[in-house]
């Protein structure tokens, strides 16, 4: 019998076998060789990657915990900036100009009488006007039952007239005085140095016309003496 051919190695022969005398393929080795290192590589970047990651975590991690304190040490820190920027603000704006107090309206003074009174006794105070027509009945210094001292006269003259005058020489008519109990039925006007004592009209007494007056300085004037005074004041003048 005539022998069987053997096909040659690699060529429909069984894979993997080579013939008798043939060496293994090369190129098959190497880029298996070459898959196995990139497997490799890639192995080792997963795993420095996952090691990166979790360093990364923990780090969050530890900020995380550092920053619970900081808003606690930052708000007075805030409060001070807040107050520090605020500062320029305020100085920035202008200060409201306080408005000036209204000054106390002074009442204007009594213009007195040019209207010159008649003749004045001797021991007349000078401070008090005299009326500007009738008579003037006499005057004397006197002291009363208190050891007060006054000047009394007797005028007869438009009583409602001369009141006006001294209103218009600064004295002014007192609704509260002490003299009710010792003159009873009075009015009293003073310009806070001489009390000018007149009687009311009564239905007893008409003193519109002729009364007495009475003068109480309200200083010592015997020792400081007065405008108008007599020669020889005390001594002279005083009974």
């Amino acid at each position: 019998m005539p022998a069987t051919p053997v096909p040659p190695a690699g060529r429909g022969g069984t894979p993997g076998r080579a013939g008798p005398g043939r060496r293994p393929n090369k190129g098959i080795s190497r880029v298996c060789g070459i898959r196995l290192q990139q497997e490799e590589r890639d192995n080792v970047e997963k795993i420095l990657i996952s090691l990166i990651a979790l360093a990364l975590v923990f780090s969050l991690a530890a900020c995380g915990k550092d920053g619970e304190t900081e808003p606690v040490l930052s708000e007075p820190q805030g409060v001070e900036g807040e107050a520090e920027n605020a500062l320029p603000e305020e100085e920035a704006q202008p200060e409201e100009e306080a408005e000036p107090e209204p000054e106390p309206t002074e009442e204007p003074l009594p213009t007195p009488d040019p209207e010159p009174g008649i003749p004045a006794p001797a021991g007349w105070p000078e401070d008090i006007p005299t009326p500007t027509t009738g008579d003037i009945l006499g005057g004397v210094w006197g002291m009363d039952r208190s050891d007060s001292i006054f000047y009394t006269t007797d005028i007869a003259s438009d009583i409602d007239a001369y009141c006006r005058r001294l209103e218009s020489y600064g004295f002014l008519r007192q609704e509260e005085h002490d003299y009710g109990e010792m003159w009873p039925d009075v009015k009293v006007y003073s310009n806070g140095r001489w009390d000018v004592m007149l009687p009311e009209e009564s239905d007893t007494f008409n003193y519109s016309y002729v009364t007495y007056f009475n003068f109480y300085p309200l200083f010592d004037a015997v020792t400081e003496g007065y405008a108008g005074q007599p020669e020889d004041w005390p001594e002279e003048g005083l009974s």
